[in-house]
């Protein structure tokens, strides 16, 4: 008879004991209708001229003479953008952009900032391990789903850099979308490598009004949203106010029963004041509120890659092993068959459908004062977030092992892997700014300090293998950042066609982490602390780690003439230290000896030599081109870059659960690690155009195409992982494109216009894990407007996602060849509706 503590596997397998898959494997095209073949396998079944004047406003702003239009490409007005910190226009910006104002966010059906993936190539948004942990990706720079790493790509609300926990903001109320490309940081915020995303709310004025929104679709969505603008004192004192709240059912059900995965239930809420004392001192806050309780992700089951008797026979023998592993087996194999039959189905386990409840606070401040052509502006940020998230990450039914193994009468209930985390922390930013600009000459200086820490509980628990009497490991994880800057850039016209523009920039970063197995819950960063000061060897314990490192940028320009812009950079970029929580410090994780390692050798991983991360460097080349165009009666715009990037010490993720007993009190956090693995060239192109060649038609089409190289694989042998460069992430796809079709028909019923709009979005493989991709897919979404019916501020619009009812693969969950399972999100089916909105 076995007891049931010996069922307790306390490791997966190693790519050594995958061998062959159970199934035939055949291409994804199988499983998913209008499919290619596939790279994941599965079971069968101002003038140009004119000096910019400096940008104060609490928000990026998109100016658009106008802004029901498509995109605004291509119409009489300019779009004018902050992206340097200054008002300019889009095509005498010098950088690759790509912008978004409110009519266009709607235009495309944009309901949060990861919807705008599929209206800019190149561009990927997911969430991997759940709903709030967002990992946003460009030119192929992404960020790995484990610990409190700094973003490959930081997301900006009212100009405050976010981290991605949380940064998924609903978009209400936002009146632009700005996405920078390449490395940032020596003119605003945080150091980037692949670029930033600037979300601008809209910002009060001195003139009455608002608008009221209701939208009703399919999955009984129900959305209402408004706003109000109420001018206090005449050009001084203004506020603002917006809310949403958002509910629809799950779009994924539930195959086993259960209420279902997927689910919306958001209330968000904001307040913006705007003090204007005098004509040179102005003064906005925001305070921005939102929460979320929602049912968990639910999870496709993708493969089963190999016998669970190659798992469990080691350690059971090849008898008790062999019954084990067939029993199990069976039972993947018929979820696998009620998969194939179910793409929009989930299971719930012997955990239920698990839970994504979020929470968070904002409220900036942003302080400029003019002084004839200098200005003095601060910038602060303060965010609380909290996230308590469960989820099936096996994506299996309920699963159970032969009672009779155990003397029972019942079989016995079995855990394959579930995830659980819940995350307090606080985030406190400030940057100091002074800029002056003249007709030949312009500048900005300033210093940056972020001070992010817990505030409350914080920890992970993955339970891999397990029975009822052997619950896994609840792992504490606080993680303390501190970052401070210097930076500075400035632009020089030589001539009055051609400027250079040089910048740099200086960071220290320091990082400090206290995590570990404390009892059965999960406990504060203080107690933790306490804790590791008695220096035992019980896998608690602090690591710290530090680093300083410049970056830069230079640039020149050339006008060629008012409508066509020719520029060059090159840039330097960064991300900072890090380190892997617990410490490492028991027999588990130190190269000892113990039974439950090695899979009945006893012999135990040693992972000291990557409890810390160093800095990834990456230098880039850019020449681009910006073209306005006149042909026929119509304008037309052509804007196009070429990049080609060097990426040293890029960042991957190991995962833990096929090395380190689940339950050893120094399990890495999120059971998976970083380290420094690769060296990657990466190059590519960037196309946008647009033409209207009419005021009531615009056609547009933008595409990326991205290439990655690996140069050679840094990361030192792991006993029990098989690494190399096939291994590496690529989070890019080799191309994605969009083409959109904005119609305004010539037809006006009620004294209202009507205006079609289309998108076709495209893309090819994308990112994964471990260096598989994701299968490309193309997604139609459309929507009709009818705008100022009966000459009055009442819209109406009729939109429908994923016309086609495209079934897509959206991101992974685990795609490890070394777990037995595989799973993955797929994309939302198609879903449609109604909206009225009023204005007044």
């Amino acid at each position: 008879m076995l007891a049931l503590r010996t069922i307790r596997l306390m490791a997966l397998a190693t790519t050594t004991l995958a061998g062959p898959a159970l199934a035939q494997e055949t291409p994804l095209s199988s499983t998913m209708s209008g499919q290619g073949e596939s790279s994941v396998a599965t079971n069968p079944q101002p003038s140009p001229n004119a000096a910019p004047s400096v940008a104060t406003d609490a928000s990026p702003q998109v100016a658009n003479a106008t802004p029901d239009r498509a995109d605004g490409f291509a119409s009489s007005g300019d779009i004018v953008v902050t992206a340097r910190r200054r008002d300019e226009r889009l095509q005498d910006v010098p950088v690759s952009v790509t912008v978004f104002s409110a009519a266009a966010l709607e235009r495309s059906n944009v309901q949060t900032i990861a919807d705008i993936r599929n209206v800019t190539p190149g561009l990927t948004f997911s969430s991997e391990g759940g709903k709030d942990n967002t990992a946003v990706s460009l030119r192929g720079i992404g960020q790995i789903p484990t610990g409190e790493v700094t973003p490959g790509v930081v997301t900006y609300f009212a100009n405050v850099p976010l981290t991605s926990l949380g940064s998924n903001v609903p978009t209400y109320d936002i009146s632009s979308v700005q996405v920078l490309k390449g490395p940032q940081g020596t003119l605003f915020g945080r150091n980037t490598l692949g670029g930033a995303v600037l979300i601008g709310p809209e910002a009060p004025n001195y003139e009455f009004g608002g608008y009221a929104e209701g939208t009703y679709g399919n999955y009984d969505y129900r959305e209402l949203q408004g706003a109000l603008n109420l001018p206090i004192i005449a050009d001084k004192v203004a506020l603002r106010v917006a809310g949403q709240i958002r509910r629809r059912d799950p779009l994924i059900y539930s195959i086993n029963g259960g209420p279902g995965f997927n689910d919306t239930h958001q209330d968000s809420a904001r307040a913006s004041l705007l003090i204007e004392p005098t004509e040179w001192l102005k003064n906005t806050t925001i305070v921005d509120y939102f929460k979320a309780r929602e049912a968990a992700s639910g999870y496709y089951l993708l493969r089963q890659n190999f016998s669970f008797s190659a798992l469990f026979s080691p350690a059971l023998g090849p008898v008790a092993g062999g019954i084990i592993g067939g029993s199990l087996d069976g039972q993947i194999q018929g979820f696998l068959q009620q998969q194939s039959r179910n793409f929009y189905g989930a299971f719930s386990d012997n955990s239920g459908n698990g839970y994504a409840n979020r929470r968070s606070l904002f409220v900036s401040n942003d302080t400029s004062a003019t002084f004839g052509a200098f200005t003095v502006r601060n910038i602060f940020g303060y965010r609380k977030n909290k996230s308590d998230q469960f989820i099936n990450t096996a994506a299996t039914g309920q699963t159970f092992l032969p009672g009779f193994l155990f003397g029972s009468p019942q079989n016995v209930p079995f855990t394959i892997f579930h995830a659980a985390a819940r995350i307090e922390r606080q985030y406190l930013t400030n940057e100091l700014q002074f800029l002056g600009s003249w007709d030949k000459f312009n500048f900005i200086v300033g210093g940056f300090y972020n001070d992010d820490k817990p505030d409350g509980v914080s920890g992970s628990t993955f339970d891999a293998f397990s029975t009822p009497g052997t619950p896994a490991s609840v792992v504490t994880a606080h993680v303390r950042n501190k970052n401070y800057a210097i930076f500075g850039q400035a632009t020089y016209k030589l001539t009055d066609r051609l400027s250079a523009t040089a910048g740099i920039r200086y960071s220290w970063d320091r990082v400090s982490a206290c995590g570990g197995a404390i009892g059965t819950s999960y406990a504060t960063d203080a107690t933790c602390r306490g804790i590791a000061a008695r220096s035992l060897l019980d896998g608690v314990g602090v690591v710290s780690n530090k680093g300083e490192e410049p970056s830069w940028t230079i640039g020149l320009d050339y006008k060629v003439s008012p409508d066509l812009l020719l520029y060059v950079a090159s840039r330097r970029g960064y991300r900072g230290v890090n380190v892997n929580t617990p410490l490492f410090e028991t027999v588990f994780t130190t190269g000892g000896t113990n039974p439950a390692c090695g899979f009945g050798s006893g012999q135990c991983v040693d992972l000291r030599p990557f409890q810390k991360t160093g800095e990834e460097k990456l230098t880039d080349v850019e020449v681009g081109q910006k073209w306005d165009f006149r042909t026929a009666g119509g304008r037309g715009r052509i804007n196009t870059a070429i990049f080609y990037t060097k990426y040293k010490n890029a960042l991957q993720f190991l995962n833990a659960q096929s090395i380190v007993p689940s339950n050893a009190p120094d399990n890495p956090t999120n059971a998976s690690f970083g380290v420094n693995a690769a060296d990657l060239t990466i190059y590519g192109v960037e196309f946008e155009a647009s033409l209207s060649p009419s005021r009531n038609l615009t056609i547009s089409f933008n595409g990326a195409y991205t290439k990655q190289k690996v140069d050679k694989v840094t990361l030192p042998p792991v006993p029990g992982i098989a690494f190399d460069a096939t291994s590496v992430n690529r989070y890019a796809p080799s191309y994605s494109a969009t083409a959109s079709a904005s119609w305004t028909l010539p037809v006006r019923p009620l004294d209202g216009d009507l205006i079609l709009n289309g998108d076709l979005f495209m893309t090819d493989d994308f990112g994964g894990q471990y260096g598989e991709k994701l299968p490309g897919y193309k997604l139609v979404n459309a929507r009709l407007d009818w705008k100022g019916i009966g000459g009055s501020g009442v819209d109406l619009a009729f939109f429908v996602r994923n016309l086609t009812k495209e079934r897509y693969f959206a991101a992974p969950d685990v795609l490890l060849r070394s777990f037995p399972v595989n799973s993955v999100a797929v994309g939302d089916p198609r879903t449609y509706g109604v909206s009225g909105r009023v204005r007044f």
